[in-house]
């Protein structure tokens, strides 16, 4: 049996105070809730959207923040590679209209004028004959 979400699932959201709020849909619950509460003057923070604070407290955090990944700690390290995605590739690109020249798949012709519309079908008629060799 699933168990339900607990209650430390749940947070308080920083527009209302009597909203609790699944962490999971907060994302999804903060810019409804800051159209009812326009009132409510909060910076986001620039690391975590889901992090609103007022304007006194949110230059503190934004030193202090969590979701903050600073250069210094983590250094990836970039590999050369051998590809060279500006050379045309080994094999041609593909032709849909050889495709379905070739096979028996039903076409129409669109934009055309009525006359070319009806030779179109003609042709067609003529190439799917051809090709269940029909007599």
């Amino acid at each position: 049996m699933f168990p339900g979400p607990n209650l430390y699932d749940y947070v308080i959201c920083p527009n209302a105070g009597s909203h609790l709020v699944m962490l999971s849909n907060m994302p999804f619950h903060l810019p409804r809730c800051a159209k009812k509460f326009p009132s409510a003057n909060l910076a986001r923070c620039p690391y975590n959207s889901t992090h609103l604070y007022t304007i006194d407290d949110i230059f503190e955090h934004v030193i202090q923040c969590p979701s903050f990944i600073s250069g210094s700690e983590e250094k990836k390290e970039l590999k050369e590679t051998v590809e060279d995605w500006d050379a045309e590739p080994p094999v041609p690109t593909y032709n849909p209209n050889i495709h379905c020249v070739a096979n028996p798949i039903i076409r129409s012709l669109h934009g055309a004028t009525r006359s070319a519309r009806q030779e179109f079908r003609k042709r067609e008629r003529k190439r799917l004959m051809d090709l269940n060799n029909f007599p």
